[in-house]
């Protein structure tokens, strides 16, 4: 080696060489460290934080009746931070402030509730937890009823108070051995079962209802005698049925995605409908929140219950995916209510607490409540699009040491809030469902780009500001979105790039190879800020309403030509310097 670099040296062209080589190689293993640093530091990003307890998935079964403690149950003790740092159980109120805000909630609320909310809560409060949460199903909820043999007794207003001895729903919900048995013993195992209890954090915490707290708490006209005849120590904190809301409808939203946020905004609205009765709090509910999500992803990772978990999936798909009735009706079918109804109720509007700007930390496991949504990625997407979708800091209930107060689970359910770093995702349309067509709604900032693979079809519908390059390898990426593509370029290796916004921007340059497509639909235009490298496809769908002269691609220069050209009959393509443009 010594030899042949010194003969090299000996000219100035090979020292040139040598020079360039030595410095693309370096160039490389700094790129190549760089690459590793970030992987490192996402890694250390995306790693969960031990609780006192440890990790909740790992001790979920000691929330039993025997361990009344926070040393002993992790029920209680993963409300260190948040509940018991605001109030502690011999009745000191260590944050006042946020106890009165509390109250001031529940007397609005409660005081603010119209007809139909106060009916709603009524029957909320007296069916069976669990049953609550079939209404999430929309239009596929005849045939769960029929399928699971679920049912109840109470599906009518009284005309007057209930007495004071009235009990709650006898009937049990459904039929383990039921079309939907598995369905139905997933939901049990994670609602039911010993360990699901809030009666024993409650126990320990002591907290007194809002009703008995304040009698500007306008309760639920129709309970108010079974509200007064309550025992002492009938508590708040936290709220079982909320806890209960999120078990059951989170067990179905991994069985059936179909519905996820809609089973999620139902969850939420019992939490909402047990604060309109008086019943709970606002910091209560949002408690059974936090619980309820720890639990169902405890149950979900629990390798106990794995095989009864892909069954009731299966069972769930069989049964449910083809039963839609088109004239039942669905109080949840209005996204943007759904979402501006979940957001609030993670917060209920509180005023920060504490810092606004800690990093999200993403529970151990808790990726598991999205691996049925995006059965493409890996646990590791998974926990970056919580990392990247939940909640800032410092707010009331949010800050628990392991962080499921800050997951924001409707917005997880839109795909990523950030890229971290370059991201790889490949569906397989043969595989049906989320594999075959997805949708990802959410804004996408970060310094990652995006590599599409595989024979499905993704979907960008936000306004997204990713600085990385869009690649486009198989299958068919849509924007629905001027921003879908971010600030960087574009290259299209193979498969098809579908552009269903009127106008859809490059900020960099357009690469598209001969085994690429370029499909434009809805007389769309395509701005291509840097430079376009021409080849491979053109397609423009018959159904546009075309004028001679429109635009289809502008830019600042171009290299080359499509190598096939699909337009409706009559029409060709003008290459200009600066754009194509169709002519007739």
């Amino acid at each position: 080696m010594g030899s042949k670099q010194s003969s090299v040296l000996k000219t100035v062209l090979k020292s040139v060489f040598v020079f360039s080589v030595t410095g693309a190689a370096l160039l490389g293993a700094q790129n190549t460290s760089q690459a590793a640093d970030s992987s490192k530091s996402v890694a250390s990003a995306l790693a969960p934080q031990k609780a006192s307890y440890g990790y909740f998935i790992d001790q979920y079964k000691k929330n039993i009746k025997q361990n009344t403690t926070p040393d002993t149950n992790p029920a209680i003790s993963i409300f260190d931070n948040t509940f018991l740092s605001y109030w502690s159980p011999d009745g000191t109120k260590k944050n006042a402030d946020v106890l009165k805000e509390n109250l001031d909630k529940s007397i609005k609320i409660t005081n603010d509730a119209s007809q139909d909310e106060v009916n709603r809560s009524y029957l909320t409060d007296r069916r069976d937890l669990r049953y609550n949460l079939i209404s999430g199903l929309g239009q596929y909820a005849p045939a769960f009823i029929k399928d699971a043999s679920a049912q109840t007794d109470f599906n009518t207003i009284p005309t007057s108070p209930l007495p004071a001895n009235s009990p709650y729903s006898s009937m049990k919900w459904a039929d383990e051995n039921s079309k939907l048995g598995s369905v139905v013993k997933l939901v049990d195992l994670n609602e039911a079962s010993d360990w699901s209890s809030t009666g024993t954090p409650k126990a320990y915490i002591k907290f007194t209802r809002p009703y008995r707290q304040s009698d500007q708490v306008k309760v639920n006209p129709y309970l108010k005698n079974v509200m007064a005849a309550a025992p002492d120590n009938d508590y708040d904190f936290p709220s079982g049925h909320t806890t209960a809301a999120f078990e059951t409808g989170e067990s179905l939203a991994y069985v059936f995605p179909q519905r996820f946020q809609q089973l999620i905004t139902r969850s939420s609205e019992v939490g909402y409908d047990r604060v309109l009765a008086g019943r709970h709090s606002p910091l209560a509910v949002m408690g059974g929140r936090v619980l309820g999500t720890a639990m169902t992803a405890a149950t979900l990772n629990d390798p106990a219950n794995k095989q009864l978990i892909e069954q009731a999936y299966q069972n769930a798909q069989t049964n449910l995916s083809k039963a839609k009735d088109t004239n039942a009706d669905d109080s949840f079918s209005d996204y943007q209510k759904n979402l501006k109804d979940y957001t609030y109720r993670l917060t209920y509007g509180f005023k920060p607490v504490g810092s606004t700007t800690k990093a999200m930390v993403v529970p151990k496991g808790a990726e598991v409540l999205l691996k049925t949504r995006f059965p493409y990625l890996s646990d590791t997407q998974r926990r970056e699009i919580l990392y990247t979708t939940g909640l800032p800091s410092g707010y009331p209930m949010g800050d628990d040491t392991e962080g499921w107060g800050r997951l924001n689970l409707f917005a997880a359910a839109n795909g990523f809030g950030k890229f971290l770093t370059d991201t790889v995702v490949k569906l397989d349309a043969s595989k049906g469902g989320f594999n075959a067509n997805d949708i990802w709604k959410n804004n996408i900032s970060g310094n990652g780009g995006l590599t599409k693979q595989g024979s499905g079809q993704l979907t960008l519908l936000g306004e997204n500001t990713y600085r990385g390059e869009t690649n486009v390898d198989g299958g068919s990426l849509v924007a629905q979105n001027n921003q879908a593509f971010g600030n960087g370029g574009i290259k299209v290796n193979a498969g098809k790039l579908q552009l269903s916004s009127k106008s859809v921007t490059v900020k960099g340059n357009y690469t598209q190879a001969k085994q690429g497509t370029l499909e434009l639909d809805s007389n769309s235009h395509a701005q291509i800020n840097g430079t376009a490298h021409l080849g491979g496809k053109l397609v423009v769908k018959s159904d546009s309403k075309l004028s001679s002269g429109d635009k289809l691609l502008s830019f600042k220069k171009h290299t080359g030509k499509f190598n096939h050209v699909s337009l409706p009959k009559g029409w060709h393509l003008d290459y200009g310097s600066k754009d194509i443009r169709v002519v007739k």
